[in-house]
This record gives structure tokens, sequence and C-alpha cells, in this order.
């Protein structure tokens, strides 16, 4: 499923130039378009996370998968900026459903072996993101278009999820405390929102990749379709060997080290987009960015999926909810700012996301090392 669903989002993500070039839209329509995936994708996940508690992660990431099915192919049809802007709604909606599904589902299974696998479940989606982009730039070259593409991912999301149907358990994350309890609604803890607002910087991140890679390739570095499918697999490949090195990194070094790591390793790729912006290196520095957020979101999703003790669904639905303003406010914010200043301009803002984000994480590894220095009282 995971791998499937991130086949199907660059299969997506990676037509997303060619959908602005038959609508005629500028940066900025594009980017209020491509924030209404966000949008939808806000307003579902609390419900999302309360479908995994009552009715189990298996059931609602059927639910989940099927939409995103129907949904895809429907972009390819829009014939203005908000047709394409309510059809991008809907593939929000489907998503947030199998997103929680499947991260619920990942963090039940990661408990019950006691080791970390997020990483490896998230490298798999990488993966799926690798061989989309490299499926739409073999499918580009035979002229193949978005809808053919798109009624494509929808026939092959379609097809994984009821086969992966079969083999999933059927897990239920069991509510321990009263307050825990799916019927009532639940204030974030202060832990949570300071989770949320780190996976709001790395989803920031992510989504102007996911967005504007392939623009930026093509626009500002004047490659080829192709060329810019071929980037954005390239960030999907590097994010996927991040992962599945993810776990490894992690037992030895321990979670902040990996991050501030990351975030060095982020903010250096996006310097190297932003001041050598030919094609080469702005896919070399994609290839940075990529393993720079390899390990973010796998590890804040599995310390939001711990915040509420025994409704991890609710955990990362109330994260995903707060967080989930990244993706909704990065498109439009682009946008804007890639009309007003040009879009390799626009790019010092991630890049400004990744500081914060690795300073931050320096910071709690002092205290950490401080703490563990300290003499005992």
């Amino acid at each position: 499923m995971f791998f499937a669903n991130g086949m199907v989002l660059a299969i997506w993500a990676t037509n997303i130039p060619g959908l602005k070039h038959t609508l005629v839209l500028s940066d900025q329509q594009l980017g209020i378009a491509l924030s209404a995936f966000a949008a939808g994708t806000m307003l579902t996940l609390y419900l999302a996370g309360a479908l995994v508690t009552r009715i189990g992660s298996r059931n609602t990431l059927l639910l989940g998968g099927l939409l995103v099915a129907l949904v895809v192919p429907l972009c390819a049809l829009a014939t203005s900026a908000l047709g394409l802007a309510i059809a991008v709604f809907l593939l929000g909606v489907g998503n947030s459903v199998a997103d929680v599904a499947m991260n619920t589902h990942g963090t039940l299974v990661e408990a019950r072996r006691n080791r970390p696998l997020m990483s490896s479940f998230h490298a798999v989606f990488s993966i799926g993101g690798l061989a989309g982009a490299s499926a739409v730039a073999t499918l580009l070259s035979d002229t193949l278009g978005a809808a053919q593409c798109l009624g494509l991912a929808g026939l092959l999301m379609a097809a994984v999820t009821l086969l992966a149907a079969r083999w999933l358990g059927d897990l239920r994350p069991q509510a321990v405390t009263p307050e825990a309890s799916p019927s009532g609604f639940i204030w974030p803890n202060r832990a949570l929102l300071y989770i949320a607002a780190l996976c709001f910087l790395a989803l920031f991140i992510e989504r102007t990749v996911i967005d504007w890679s392939a623009l930026y390739l093509t626009d500002v570095s004047l490659a080829s379709g192709n060329t810019a499918a071929f980037a954005f697999g390239a960030f999907s490949l590097a994010m996927a060997l991040g992962r599945l090195g993810g776990g490894y990194l992690i037992r030895h070094f321990g979670t902040n080290p990996v991050l501030c790591a990351s975030g060095a390793l982020g903010a250096l790729g996006l310097a190297l987009v932003i001041g050598m912006p030919q094609a080469g290196s702005a896919i070399a520095g994609f290839i940075l960015v990529g393993i720079g957020l390899a390990n973010m979101i796998p590890m804040l999703y599995t310390q939001a999926s711990r915040a509420i003790p025994g409704a991890p669904g609710l955990g990362l639905a109330m994260n995903g909810t707060l967080a989930y303003t990244g993706f909704l406010i990065a498109p439009p914010v682009i946008g804007a700012l890639s009309d007003a200043l040009g879009l390799k301009l626009a790019m010092l803002l991630p890049l400004l996301a990744f500081v914060l984000l690795m300073g931050s994480h320096l910071r709690k590894h002092r205290g950490e090392l401080a703490g563990r220095c300290s003499p005992a009282a």
C-alpha cells in the first residue's frame, strides 16, 4: 500500500507541468489549486483517525485507497483552475484517509515488533515514487497524455488496494485511558504541538519539492519534461535509500543526531539548487534534499503516534491536522513568491525551513548531552 500510494502520487506530481500548460495557469493560480489537496487532507484527518479506531486500519485503508483510485483520474479532466482545485481537493480527502490508515497500521506493527520500522515503510513509499516518476518519463517519451497516465494510476491504486486488503491484519488500536476514547474530542498536548510544529516545517519542504521540482527543472533549468520527471525520480530514490538505512542510523546514533544531519544535508541541497540551477546540479541538489527529508517524517510520525496513549490513530490525525498546514500553505506561498521574485528565489523559503529544523534538533541534542554529563543528584 505504501508503494502504490507513492507511485500514484508521483504520477500525479510529474504530470503537474503538463496540466499547468494545458490550462494556461500562472504559478500563483497553480499554487492555489494545488493547495486544495492539503485542504481536503486537513478537513478529513481527524475523521480518518476516528475511523481507524472504530473500524480498524485495514477497513479504513481499503476505503481510502479506493477513493484515491476513483479521484486521481478526475484531475486530468479539469477544464479550469476551479475544476482542477475541486479534483485536487477530493484527491486530498481520499489520500488523507489512506495516509492515516497506512501510518497507523505501520506504527501498530512497529510496536508489536518492538523495533524501528516506519523508516522502512516510508522507504517503500519513496520507491513507489521512483517507479511512478520513471513510468511517467517513459510514457511521456511515447507522447501519452495526462489523462491516460492518471487513468492508469487510478487502476493501479484500485488493484493494489483490493489485493493488499486480503493480507492486511485487522489491527485495532485499543484505547487504554478515558481521554483516549474516540467518542470524545481531545485537545492536543504540549508534546504533540511541538512535534506538529516540526512536522509543519518538514511537510512544507516536502510539498514544495513534490509540486515545484518538476516545474523548476522545466522553467528555471530549461530541461525537458522527461528530465523533470527524472529529477523527481532521483529525489524519490534518495528518500528511499535514506529511509532504508534510517532504522540502522537511529539505533546507532539516536533520533536527534540523525535529524540534525538530515537538516544540514537538506539545506545544502537546496543551496545547490538555488546557486547552480543547471539541470545536472539541480538534480544533485534535489537528491540531497531527498536524503535530508528521508527520515524526518517517519520519526516524527512515530513520536506523534505515542503522544496520546492508547490512540495512535488519533495522535497521528491530530499531528496531521496541525502539521498539514505546511502542505496547505506551501503551494500558494511558493506560487505567489515565484510570480513576484521567480521560482529560484522562492526556494529560499524551504531552505530556511531546513535550517530551523536543524537548529531545533541540534538544541535538543545538546540538551540530551548536557543531561547525560551532569552529575547525579
